[in-house]
């Protein structure tokens, strides 16, 4: 008798209920979920890159290049897919900002990590072995492979992702923050943070995308000059994540008992000064 109460008050369906192995915690599914995002987000850089990228029409390097495009399209569309599971993070370096603000324990932050990388990886081996070739596969590395640009590389890739991981913050933590355009603001700005630097730095702002596809063209194509610099790829973005933390906690600031208790004041300063 208890038992077909509990099957008619279960509302999941009938398949979860009776294979115990797809019953997750919500800890596994934030991980799957960023592991599954990750692999799409790099699929598609890799098919973007590879069909529209540069170099892409006969192997001859264009000026048009269409495949940020579609990789900031991806990225709002894998936000409002997974977002209210995972949080959307798909970038250790936003996962590394979660923990600076105390949102995340360090063992979760090293399994996010663990997640996006290896979803990374294979979604960029996905999409080589789709597409069927390996040039041009992107890799994120310096100009030229120069070391004088070693600096130059640094500060792009700390910089834009700092601007990257506080449109985050101020969009899913502001008070008056409507998250209803949450991905599609992210979408965007990664897109024109790409055609921005994407000439110097190829644009990663994401260690796992840049892990992901240099390790790919060294399997892929024996190319391994970019493995030399991959360190920059995890410093500046994951340094970039902790400046814009700090600047977030800045700028908003814990208010006082004397500011909470007048929020029609607060709302009129806002509005008029």
């Amino acid at each position: 008798m208890s038992s077909e109460i509990f099957e008619v008050d279960d509302a999941r369906p009938l398949f979860a209920r009776k294979i115990s192995l797809i019953r997750l915690t919500e800890y596994q599914a934030r991980l799957i979920c960023e592991g599954i995002g990750t692999f799409i987000f790099l699929m598609t850089i890799v098919l973007a890159e590879m069909n529209c990228g540069v170099s892409a029409i006969d192997n001859i390097y264009h000026n048009h290049n269409l495949a940020p495009i579609a990789e900031g399209l991806i990225i709002s569309g894998l936000i409002f897919t997974f977002g209210y599971i995972s949080g959307g993070h798909f970038n250790p370096a936003v996962t590394s900002s979660a923990l600076i603000l105390g949102e995340m324990r360090i063992d979760e932050t090293l399994a996010f990590w663990s997640a996006q990388v290896i979803g990374a990886i294979l979604g960029a081996s996905c999409g080589v072995f789709i597409s069927g070739k390996t040039h041009p596969l992107p890799a994120p590395q310096i100009y030229y492979n120069a070391p004088e640009y070693v600096l130059v590389t640094l500060i792009f890739e700390g910089v834009f992702t700092c601007f990257l991981v506080s449109v985050l913050l101020n969009i899913v933590h502001s008070k008056n923050s409507n998250e209803h355009y949450y991905g599609l603001t992210v979408g965007i700005c990664l897109m024109a943070l790409y055609y921005a630097v994407g000439g110097v730095s190829k644009g990663a702002f994401n260690p796992a995308v840049a892990t992901a596809l240099q390790l790919t063209k060294f399997v892929m194509a024996g190319y391994a000059s970019p493995l030399m610099f991959l360190w920059i790829y995890w410093m500046g973005p994951v340094l970039g994540a902790v400046l814009a933390t700090i600047l977030f906690k800045i700028t908003h600031p814990v208010p006082t008992k004397s500011e909470e208790s007048k929020p029609e004041e607060k709302t009129a300063r806002n509005l008029y000064s």
